[in-house]
C-alpha cells in the first residue's frame, strides 16, 4: 500500500475515440502503441509506482482487447478487475459505475488516454506527489493534478481550474487550494488544467448523483467537484514540475507527439 494510504485505483478507459478514427474502430485508442508499450500499460506502471495494489478498469464493451492483454495484473504485481460502461453518460459515469468497488475508501482516478513522466531528476512521480500530499479526513479528500498554462496557449478540451500563480523563475508552480470564490475565475494569466489524475474520497459519488446532465447528455466530474466546492469544501491542486512530461492522447497529433518523444 502507499504511504498515503491509498490502495486502489479506478481507471477510465470507455472513451471512442472518435478523434482518432479510423483505427479506433478496431483498436482502442488506450491500446495504441507508445515506445514499445501500449498508452495503458504506461498508466499502469505508473499506478505501481505510485504504491497502488487494486486496479478496476472502466472499460466499453468494444474494449475487449484490455482486459485480453492485462488480465488478472499478476504479472505487474496488482490485482485487475474490469467493469463495462455503455451508455455514452460522460466521464463521470466510470466514477459512479466503481462506487461499491471503492469500499468507501480514497482512491485513485486516472483517465487511460494520458501518458505522464517524470523529470529525470525528481524524487517522486507526480502521481506520488499528488497522493502524498497532505489531505484531510477521508471524507473531504479531493485532489487533483494540474498543467499550469499560460492562459492564451491553452489546448483545446482541457478543462480549466481557475488563476495560477505565476511560475517561478526556475518554472515551478505552488500547490494551489480551491474554494467557493476562487474556482474558474475568468481571466488571469496563468491557469490550472486538470492533467487526469485526481484522489478522490466517496463525497464523489454523491455529489454527482446530485448533479445535472449537461445538455449532451452526459455526466461530469468537473460539475460534481464545483458542487461541492460550492457548499464550502476544497480542492488541492498539485502542478506537474517543469519537466515533467504529460501527453493527453486523445488526437493523432498528440499521440505522434508522444511516439517521438518518448522513443528517444
Amino acid at each position: 500500500m502507499s504511504r498515503a494510504g491509498i490502495a486502489r485505483a479506478v481507471v477510465a478507459a470507455g472513451g471512442a475515440g472518435t478523434k482518432m478514427d479510423p483505427i479506433t474502430r478496431v483498436l482502442p485508442k488506450e491500446m495504441l502503441p507508445v515506445a514499445r508499450k501500449p498508452i495503458l500499460e504506461h498508466l499502469v506502471l505508473e499506478l505501481r509506482d505510485a504504491g497502488i495494489d487494486s486496479v478496476l478498469f472502466v472499460i466499453s464493451s468494444t474494449k475487449g482487447q484490455i482486459p485480453a492483454y492485462f488480465g488478472s495484473g499478476e504479472r505487474y504485481g496488482l490485482d485487475f478487475s474490469y467493469r463495462v460502461q455503455d451508455d455514452g453518460a460522460g466521464p463521470g459515469a466510470p466514477v459512479l459505475d466503481a462506487e461499491a468497488w471503492t469500499q468507501g475508501e480514497p482512491f485513485v482516478l486516472a483517465f487511460g488516454d494520458n501518458v505522464i513522466r517524470p523529470a529525470a531528476s525528481s524524487p517522486e512521480t507526480p502521481l506520488r506527489r499528488l497522493m502524498n500530499g497532505p489531505t484531510a479526513e477521508a471524507q473531504e479528500v479531493c485532489s487533483v493534478l494540474t498543467a499550469v498554462l499560460p492562459s492564451h496557449q491553452v489546448p483545446p478540451h482541457e478543462t480549466l481550474l481557475g488563476a495560477a500563480p505565476t511560475p517561478r523563475a526556475d518554472g515551478r508552480s505552488y500547490d494551489s487550494v480551491f474554494g467557493k470564490d476562487q474556482l474558474d475565475l475568468a481571466v488571469a494569466p496563468w491557469v490550472h488544467a486538470c492533467a487526469a489524475r485526481w484522489v478522490l474520497s466517496p463525497f464523489v459519488f454523491e455529489a454527482l448523483r446530485q448533479c445535472l446532465r449537461r445538455d449532451n447528455g452526459e455526466l461530469y466530474l468537473i460539475d460534481a467537484v464545483r458542487h461541492w466546492i460550492s457548499v464550502g469544501h476544497q480542492l488541492r491542486t498539485v502542478p506537474l514540475l517543469p519537466n515533467d512530461i504529460r501527453f493527453n492522447l486523445d488526437n493523432w497529433r498528440a499521440y505522434e507527439d508522444a511516439a517521438a518523444i518518448l522513443r528517444s
